[in-house]
């Protein structure tokens, strides 16, 4: 995928953990638990985990049913849009190479 590449490190990990946690229910997390061990272990620990709760994007103590918060869904949408914005800049780019090459072509340069 071209836009992920695009985002920088912190970008990538917290779009990856967000985007996943997004889609699990908190009744469900011990089923997708014992399912994903190695998914689990990636996204329910470490630095960026940490780091996501402390800024409160992220919660598992509350009466909610969902792991994301509001703030968290809005910064989900954020780096979407970055990677939105990365895909349109990178098809534009091909886009007007591809217009060259055929303009090129029809002036018989090529």
């Amino acid at each position: 995928m071209f836009g992920v590449d695009d985002m920088n490190k912190i970008d990538k990990d917290w779009y990856a953990v967000l985007k996943v946690l997004s889609k699990i229910p908190r009744d469900k997390l011990d089923k997708y638990k014992v399912k994903n061990t190695k998914k689990y272990d990636k996204y329910y620990q470490g630095i960026t985990w940490n780091e996501l709760h402390k800024l409160g994007y992220i919660n598992t103590h509350s009466d909610n049913n969902e792991i994301v918060t509001e703030k968290g869904i809005g910064m989900l949408r954020m780096l979407e849009d970055i990677l939105r914005k990365d895909l349109t800049l990178i098809s534009s780019v091909i886009a007007v190479m591809i217009s060259l090459v055929a303009l090129a072509k029809s002036m018989g340069w090529i």
